[in-house]
């Protein structure tokens, strides 16, 4: 007998797995005793198999009309069969009971189709369905299922079985559609601009959806820093082939204005003030303007970034500035230290450009013009009024979870300035600048640990004061003064070598703790050894609060006795 495709159970699964079973012919006495079971009809599938299957129905028991139809749904239920029915033949005082069954197809070939996109041939080489082999309808159905997972987990779409069929030569063609976007709404934010969060979005409507596309986009705009949460929520419409993408937002205060005071061992009392936002007017724009003084300090500094220019992800920044401070070095023979007010007026100008996912390059142009002056005690050579004109090309890469408080991932920096001939600079000079941070989260709940590795180092030429490398201060290296330099601490040289950790550890909502290490120096001459590095430790707390992410450290150095002493740091954000 041949089947046509409707009859074949691979319908069956599209109905759900309903299946009906064969008539069985009406016994005249229920009385009737059951002399011998028989099956016929399968070919492939073992007769001690469908045998096991039969439960009620038993060999010198009475034969029960509704307990062969409760073994003929067992046989059915097997999968292999699109038919099954029985019949009864005398038997000496009794009846003979024969199942009759019509067996499923031998697997040819499987064709699916609909998502070009998806090597499903991958997963049909780990389907329990394969070509040579009997069709099981529960094994088929198992598969299908395993495939939606399969496309969901491994490659990010959604997508359902939309046309099923088959043939009594075992060709079996499966129908995938994927869902479509139909629609994307944004909710929550009152101050940002839809556009500021749809252009981090690598999707829009009529796209198929792909969770890893959705996940990655709102993780950029995670990135931005303007919001505390984010979450999604897809829809089920009428149509089983769309959804709707709710975006949901709660946004974070982004501008600040703030003002005080502040206390240094080098700048000694100073006070500030500053205004800044990171989402100016709901754009996605950055303004800053800061001015600090003291008695030794004066500054002020101006600042514009735009991150899109154009639709590719090109940025703008401009910086402007006046810097007066009072820089001091000891010459050689010489006890009293030289002293100079050396101030800097200049900016810089850059351009970023996106480099996949996850880094950024970017072009600096900057110019200063150095001056000195009020000196006191003996003057020193490197003390000269100079200009300084140099490029810089940066690449930063960063796969960290989160801007404010990361717990995995990492952030690479590589900065190379270069200050040639031809920008008329008074000094020519390379020098390289690396960074790295990793973070790991080593217990569930924001247990961190976050290390750092910073160097730098002048490639060739010779740098001007104000461009030589400096540690220490509340950003490489607490419990030290910035850039100081005595018998037992050099901070400022030609090169640079800085070690961070910090354990981070959870106190109460929007409070973390802090303990740290660090390690460093800068030199000038000659290699140096872990010997060399100067050390501190120390703790800190990080207060998550409108205004921002606080930063108090309190770091134990070593002075110019070599005995350890503590300095505090006030600042914003994480130190790496």
């Amino acid at each position: 007998m041949k089947l046509s495709s409707a009859r074949l159970l691979v319908g069956l699964i599209v109905l759900g797995l309903l299946f009906s079973v064969g008539n069985v012919s009406v016994l005249a006495q229920d009385s009737s005793l059951v002399r011998s079971i028989e099956v016929k009809g399968n070919t492939f599938v073992d007769t001690e198999i469908i045998k096991a299957s039969i439960l009620k129905t038993k060999v010198n028991q009475p034969a029960v009309e509704q307990h062969i139809l409760d073994d003929l749904r067992s046989i059915y239920d097997l999968g292999f069969f699109q038919d099954a029915t029985a019949s009864f033949e005398p038997a000496i005082a009794g009846v003979q009971v024969i199942f009759h069954v019509v067996e499923n197809p031998v697997v040819q070939d499987i064709i699916m189709s609909g998502m070009p996109q998806v090597p499903v041939g991958d997963f049909e080489k780990q389907m329990k369905t394969q070509p040579g082999y009997i069709l099981n309808i529960h094994d088929l159905w198992e598969d299908l299922n395993a495939l939606l997972e399969w496309i969901a987990t491994e490659h990010g779409y959604f997508a359902r079985v939309a046309d099923l069929s088959a043939d009594t030569d075992g060709r079996i063609e499966v129908g995938l559609a994927q869902t479509k976007l139909k629609d994307i709404v944004i909710e929550g934010n009152e101050k940002t601009k839809d556009f500021v969060i749809e252009r981090e979005l690598s999707f829009k409507p009529g796209d198929p959806v792909n969770v890893r596309d959705v996940d990655q986009s709102l993780r950029r705009v995670l990135m931005l820093g303007f919001f505390d949460e984010i979450s999604r929520d897809f829809s089920q419409e009428d149509d089983p082939d769309e959804t709707v993408l709710t975006i949901n937002l709660q946004e974070r205060k982004t501008g600040a204005a703030t003002f005080g005071v502040s206390y240094s061992s080098v700048d000694k009392l100073v006070g500030y003030v500053e205004a800044s936002d990171d989402n100016f007017l709901g754009r996605g724009q950055r303004i800053n303007a800061t001015a600090r003084f003291g008695k030794k300090l004066q500054e002020y500094e101006l600042g514009f970034y735009e991150p899109y220019i154009d639709k590719s992800g090109t940025s703008f920044g401009i910086n402007l500035y006046r810097r007066s401070r009072q820089v001091q070095d000891s010459l050689p023979d010489e006890e009293e230290l030289s002293k100079a007010q050396r101030t800097t007026n200049g900016g810089d100008v850059t351009l970023g450009r996106p480099f996949g996912e996850f880094t950024r390059g970017r072009l600096t142009l900057r110019i200063e013009n150095n001056k000195y002056g009020e000196f006191e005690g003996p003057v020193h050579p490197n003390f000269e009024d100079y200009r300084n004109r140099a490029l810089g090309f940066g690449l930063h890469t960063n796969t960290s979870d989160h801007p404010l408080n990361p717990t995995e991932g990492y952030k690479n920096d590589i900065y190379l300035e270069l200050s040639p001939g031809f920008l008329k600079g008074d000094n020519q000079y390379a020098k390289l600048r690396l960074e790295h941070s990793r973070y790991f989260e080593i217990i569930d709940g924001g247990y961190v640990l976050a290390v750092r590795g910073l160097g730098g180092r002048l490639l060739g030429g010779t740098l001007g004061e104000n461009e030589t490398f400096k540690i220490g201060g509340a950003d490489t290296l607490r419990g030290y003064s910035y850039g100081a330099k005595n018998d037992n601490h050099t901070l400022e040289g030609d090169h640079m070598l800085v070690m961070n950790a910090e354990f981070r550890f959870p106190i109460v909502e929007k409070v973390t703790g802090v303990v740290f290490t660090d390690w460093g120096t800068a030199w000038s001459d000659g290699a140096i050894t872990l010997q060399d590095l100067n050390n501190s430790f120390g703790l800190g707390v990080r207060l998550d609060t409108p205004l921002g992410l606080l930063r108090l450290d309190y770091g134990w150095g070593k002075n110019e006795d070599d005995q350890r002493k503590g300095q505090f740091y006030f600042g914003l954000g994480q130190t790496f």
